[in-house]
């Protein structure tokens, strides 16, 4: 894909997070329309890394037992990526000591953080230990900053408090809250760091910090529902609990309102419960605006080869109906030089063929479609994403590339195309017959409605698998 496309791209989600107030953000696409990777190459992007901070959860590798245990495990798995950033600078890091903060951190930190990283599941550890020494070493200056921490300083405050008696009622009643996962009031000593943390890095490197929270629909209704109200109910005035400046959720949003009315029933409103979750709109992601660009970079020309003008039609198809990926489109050119390039390179390379273990000897007749095949099969990422595309096909728009699909049935049992006679009649078990008018041309005879080009494709695909190029 063009770097101007995916700027482009870019720059539309970027408008969006810069909507003012525009602080909670619910991110919607299809499942595997690579709404992950987008979000990696955006926040990763040498422009927008430098505006923002951001910080990815995956709660659907959390093992949880209650509700309970969700939101502990939010908690230090953001505390858990920001020590593999390796950013805090902990020479100057201000701890907190109130609040029973020093107690909590000078006795069971250290053992509630190995216990709850247990929980967040195999995949987030074995993504992030084996290569980053950042965690451990961060933990041992988190513990040694501890260390430092003048007891007096703690004996100080609490002293203070229960000096003066209306104080410390307030006191008592918001250490309950305070210490009560999952309550509103809830800020015990692990969300306090976390927001020191937070803070500390927005002011240390002027980047705007973002928590986002990945695959939301593919956990647990149960939890799904209650990370919507932890991440609504606890902001103060309009600040994350933990000092992002922006919250996404990533999801289906229909996907979730499937399940919410699953859950709760088809007569709940579920718009008037989804509408608090965002500041603006919901930011529908999808492959709309890359079909835009592949139609501007790839137009019709009357003087295009029909190959070529077939694989424009198939690409920007499947592009539409989100069967080619973000990640198959930042990874691949997708221009119209770029895929006429791949299939011409393949028309010019010489190679011999072994079909079923046996020598092909005409194959050269057969390498234009050949060569489709394997450009789209190169941009789809495999044959089976192709069979799966063709599901979806309105296979009436391909009555015009007639030629190419006659040469197609030709290939599937590599059939020599042309014999002495000139024009001829093949007949299909595809409830449709194909004539060649002795000129090079082939066209269909019967109703594409009827025809079964499901099936068809199929044993296309089925004959290109059979093929191995020898060099």
């Amino acid at each position: 894909m063009g770097k101007e496309l995916i700027e482009k791209v870019f720059q539309k989600f970027e408008d969006h997070l810069s909507i003012k107030n525009n602080n909670r953000i619910i991110f919607s696409g299809k499942f595997g329309i690579g709404k992950s990777y987008f979000l990696n190459e955006f926040f990763t992007d040498e422009q927008y890394a430098n505006k923002y901070f951001h910080i990815v959860l995956n709660p659907v590798n959390y093992s949880v037992s209650s509700n309970q245990d969700i939101f502990e495990l939010i908690k230090f798995d953001i505390l858990f990526q920001i020590l593999d950033k390796n950013i805090v600078d902990f020479d100057d890091f201000d701890f907190p000591v109130g609040n029973l903060a020093y107690q909590y951190f000078s006795n069971k930190f250290l053992n509630d953080f190995v216990s709850n990283v247990d929980l967040l599941g195999e995949t987030v550890i074995e993504e992030q230990l084996p290569k980053s020494y950042s965690i451990i070493k961060n933990i041992g200056k988190l513990v040694s900053k501890i260390s430092e921490i003048n007891k007096n300083d703690f004996d100080n405050f609490k002293k203070e408090i229960e000096s003066n008696p209306d104080l410390k009622i307030i006191k008592q009643f918001f250490d309950k809250e305070e210490l009560k996962i999952g309550s509103l009031y809830e800020n015990n000593a692990v969300s306090q760091l976390i927001y020191k943390l937070v803070k500390g890095i927005e002011t240390k490197t002027e980047k705007k910090p973002v928590l986002v929270i990945d695959d939301l629909d593919r956990i647990d209704p149960e939890h799904i529902f209650r990370i919507l109200n932890i991440f609504s109910a606890h902001d103060k005035l309009g600040e994350n609990k933990f000092g992002f400046e922006k919250v996404i959720l990533v999801c289906d949003i229909n996907n979730i309102k499937h399940i919410y009315h699953h859950f709760y029933g088809d007569s709940v409103d579920f718009f008037g419960y989804i509408n608090k979750f965002f500041s603006s709109e919901v930011y529908n992601y999808s492959n709309a605006d890359y079909v835009n660009w592949f139609n501007v970079n790839f137009p019709q020309d009357q003087y295009d080869a029909e190959n070529v003008q077939f694989l424009r039609y198939i690409f920007s198809d499947a592009i539409m109906k989100n069967y080619i990926s973000a990640r198959q489109l930042f990874n691949n050119d997708f221009s119209r030089s770029g895929i006429a390039d791949f299939y011409t390179v393949n028309v010019d390379q010489r190679f011999a063929v072994i079909c079923n273990n046996q020598s092909v000897g005409i194959f050269s007749l057969f390498k234009p479609i050949y060569s489709i095949l394997k450009t789209i099969i190169r941009y789809f990422g495999s044959s089976n994403n192709f069979l799966k595309y063709l599901d979806e096909v309105e296979f009436q728009e391909l009555s015009r590339f007639q030629n190419i699909l006659g040469q197609m049935y030709l290939f599937i049992n590599l059939r020599k195309a042309i014999n002495e006679a000139g024009a001829q009649t093949f007949g299909t078990p595809y409830n449709f017959t194909i004539t060649y008018d002795g000129y090079g041309r082939y066209k269909f005879e019967g109703d594409f409605r009827s025809a079964d080009l499901k099936l068809f494709f199929k044993d296309v695909i089925d004959q290109y698998n059979q093929i191995t190029e020898i060099y």
